[in-house]
């Protein structure tokens, strides 16, 4: 029997956005939720998760910093029930772009460990669902001397993003809205599930690192000459 202090306060759809990088080496995923403050979240249709996939796209291809060597290939989207088991029977929905879409930003990637990560503000943005995080794939702008990012380029980024949950937000026969979903807390440290419409983005000027992003990409090593100590 699950815990039901660790389940979501209703039914959710987790949206899982997906693709490769490095000529296919590597993959990539990310994603949200969508669902409502109050009650449970529909059942996605073909035709919304595939304004998900091209709503993304454009977020993709056009001025995200995102390198060409990366390429946005599916999106999926899966009703959940309150412990986090597919509610549908037929399973996830799945859509892809007409074509494959690349990253807009040519030259050597980042190493698939650095990661920009955006914070997903719900209501007041304190407590649980209050902040959620959707990792961005790929962004490979230069940092200054004192290892900052570009504040106008950030700005630019997190604009398109706000744009893009708009877009799904605004989608017809939608599930829901854009949410932070919490499985709560144990009893002794406070509330219990909550699901929260976001309501802002944050994108922070300094890289992350996330070490899981490397996930098969082959490493081989130089080996020195065998060192003799001094007799």
């Amino acid at each position: 029997m699950a815990d039901v202090l660790t389940q979501y306060a209703d039914k959710v759809v987790r949206v899982t956005l997906h693709g490769q990088m490095l000529n296919g080496s590597e993959e990539w995923q990310t994603g949200f939720y969508v669902g409502q403050a109050q009650g449970p979240a529909g059942t996605p249709s073909q035709a919304w998760t595939q304004g998900v996939c091209d709503a993304f796209a454009t977020f993709f291809t056009v001025g995200s910093g995102i390198s060409n060597a990366f390429t946005f290939l599916e999106a999926k989207a899966a009703l959940l029930n309150v412990v986090g088991k597919y509610d549908n029977p037929d399973g996830a929905v799945v859509a892809q772009p007409a074509t494959v879409k690349y990253g807009p930003e040519t030259g050597p990637p980042l190493p698939p460990q650095c990661a920009l990560v955006a914070t997903l503000v719900a209501g007041s943005g304190k407590g649980l669902a209050g902040k959620g995080r959707m990792y961005i794939p790929g962004v490979k702008w230069g940092i200054d001397s004192t290892g900052h990012l570009d504040s106008g380029a950030v700005g630019s980024l997190g604009t398109k993003l706000t744009d893009f949950i708009n877009a799904v937000n605004a989608l017809p026969d939608r599930p829901g809205v854009v949410i932070n979903a919490s499985r709560g807390h144990k009893l002794s440290l406070g509330l219990g599930a909550r699901n929260v419409p976001v309501n802002g983005v944050r994108v922070g000027n300094v890289y992350d690192t996330q070490r899981r992003r490397r996930n098969a990409l082959a490493e081989s090593y130089w080996v020195s000459p065998a060192i003799v100590p001094p007799a």
